[in-house]
């Protein structure tokens, strides 16, 4: 076999799972970070299962229209040759007592409920994804910072090594440096290992290759908008799903009410009699009811009752939360934003850090003010991200709970 001839032999094995690739972001044209979300929402394996249990809901309707079969009842019965009897009887179901407006009535509420939940759905499943991009960004630049500072301690401790005698200060310090690198590469390796389990849910939920989310993190945020604290929360996808259960409870009590009258079943009968070669043909109407005489669905309507009760009360506490929980995210988002504002900025404090390891290697700053810088420099980053992380949570939930986080990203 030639060269070419294999080349185009492995070409050939190779160009499905090519076309896989180039399939996986067909749908989608991603160049930033905004086309990234739009994108990864389109093909988010959570908000499609959201989707589709509103989609299946949304069938309830037609079950609760649909009609009752009728009854066909039909029996024959003979004496020898000489004589014989047929029945028939087709019998229609009539609800009585407004059984299938409860029905109906049940299904709007279930629907209902079923699109509040989707609508939380949808919603939790972007700000997770929008939060996890974020945070992918910031394992980046914490790994960089935590990739520098081991490069640091190593050169250093390298130097140390290479000196044909230390006195006991120098001795220390090698020490000192040696702990602190292998404190550091501890972390730089958590880190990655936390990026890449992040990578791994996001491209499992998505569908997205790594490569083409690592291109485009979110930048860190540089404007901040404060929040009002006042706002109406009937919008919210839990107050809505609360009252949905309501309207849920008020049309079971109206079924179970229903339900304490009979169905009537009603149609034709006819009933053909043959006696001694002469037929007769017989035809009227028949009806079946059972008697409300042992039971009048009592239990059932004391049941439903107290469901209501309940159903109410629990509307009545999520409307309360939702405020509460609205007010103290807003309260907290506008605190966070503020301490990120008075906080300095990475590339400030990277300049002196800088200038700090410039005067440690003329020998004007001890071992341990560098160490110490590093340790900050990278406890400041994650307390920063951490902040800004929780500022964006804070500041999606509201969104929610205000039901305007539909088109919004962070």
């Amino acid at each position: 076999m030639s060269k070419m001839s294999f080349f185009l032999g492995l070409l050939s094995l190779l160009s499905p799972l090519l076309t896989y690739a180039d399939e996986t972001v067909a749908d989608c044209k991603v160049s930033s970070y905004v086309d990234l979300v739009r994108c990864a929402e389109k093909r988010s394996s959570d908000i499609q299962i959201s989707e589709q249990q509103l989609k299946s809901a949304e069938k309830l309707t037609d079950v609760a229209n649909q009609w009752i079969n009728p009854d066909l009842d039909a029996d024959t019965v003979a004496k020898g040759s000489e004589r014989s009897e047929t029945n028939i009887t087709l019998l229609f179901n009539l609800r009585l007592g407004g059984k299938k407006d409860a029905l109906i009535s049940e299904a709007q509420s279930e629907i209902e409920r079923a699109r509040a939940n989707r609508d939380l759905g949808v919603h939790k499943s972007r700000l997770e994804l929008m939060l996890g991009l974020y945070r992918l960004a910031h394992i980046k630049s914490e790994i960089h910072i935590e990739e520098e500072s081991v490069d640091t301690f190593s050169k250093i401790s390298q130097q140390y090594q290479k000196r044909p005698a230390l006195s006991p200060e120098q001795d220390v310090s090698l020490s000192v440096f040696k702990m602190a690198l292998a404190d550091h590469q501890l972390r730089l390796t958590k880190l990655k290992s936390d990026e890449e389990k992040l990578y791994q849910e996001i491209v499992a939920v998505t569908g997205l290759p790594k490569a083409l989310i690592s291109k485009n993190l979110p930048q860190s945020k540089k404007t901040w908008v404060p929040l009002d604290g006042s706002s109406a929360t009937d919008e919210s996808p839990q107050v809505r799903a609360a009252l949905a259960d309501l309207k849920l409870a008020k049309s079971q009590r109206q079924k179970a009410e229903s339900e304490s009258w009979p169905d009537l079943k009603i149609g034709p009968s006819m009933k053909a009699v043959n006696e001694n070669g002469e037929s007769n043909t017989f035809v009227g109407v028949a009806l079946s009811m059972p008697l409300p005489v042992f039971s009048q669905n009592g239990p059932s309507r004391t049941y439903s009752a107290q469901r209501l009760i309940e159903a109410e009360m629990i509307a009545e506490q999520t409307k309360r939360k939702a405020i509460s929980s609205r007010s103290e995210l807003v309260s907290r988002y506008n605190q966070t934003i503020q301490s990120l504002k008075r906080s300095l900025s990475l590339t400030i404090v990277n300049e002196k850090h800088e200038q700090l390891e410039r005067q440690f290697f003329k020998g004007v700053v001890p071992s341990s003010l560098v160490i110490e810088a590093h340790r900050q420099l990278f406890d400041l980053e994650e307390r920063r991200n951490s902040s800004e992380l929780e500022a964006l949570e804070a500041y999606g939930r509201v969104l929610i709970i205000d039901n305007k986080f539909n088109e919004v990203v962070l």
